[in-house]
């Protein structure tokens, strides 16, 4: 039976079973797809922060910081029997929620961080649906490839 499979803030989920569905909602924070060419296995990291600052408690989630969270998701989905090659990623989220005066600009530096991450470890992004001034809702469906993402107040979109 296919699972609902909700990925928390600054968590990670991976699933094999073909029609399950991660989901996420996102703000200014980045959901990072990664997908295995060769099969179904497909995981979510629910990146929070770009980096972690001086003072800042490090915390016991994986996927909090883009950088060690993009890691931990591609570690994960390697110990599942993905190979690196194979691998290939979509982005969506990164929200700039709090208008213009927002000096730090979370969204934009979050995705920043996470394009950076994946160029790293030479996994491409294949599609995007990021930035802008409204949260999203993101449902990825495992086994097909299919990401929908539902922008607040407008329809959704595949990417």
């Amino acid at each position: 039976m296919p699972r609902r499979i909700i990925v928390k803030m600054g968590d990670l989920e991976v699933s094999d079973r073909p029609g399950d569905v991660l989901t996420s909602v996102l703000g200014s924070c980045v959901g990072v797809i990664i997908m295995d060419r060769r099969g179904p296995l497909t995981g979510m990291a629910h990146i929070m922060l770009p980096e972690m600052t001086k003072g800042m408690p490090e915390g016991n989630r994986r996927a909090k910081y883009a950088g060690p969270g993009v890691l931990a998701l591609v570690r994960e989905m390697v110990i599942r029997g993905a190979r690196r090659d194979d691998l290939y990623a979509k982005l969506c989220g990164g929200a700039r929620l709090f208008g213009e005066n927002n000096l730090q600009n979370i969204g934009e530096r979050n995705i920043a961080v996470t394009r950076a991450a994946l160029r790293k470890l030479n996994i491409p992004i294949l599609a995007e649906k990021v930035g802008g001034d409204t949260g999203r809702n993101v449902l990825v469906e495992v086994g097909t490839g299919r990401v929908v993402v539902r922008v607040s107040g407008d329809s959704e979109e595949v990417i």
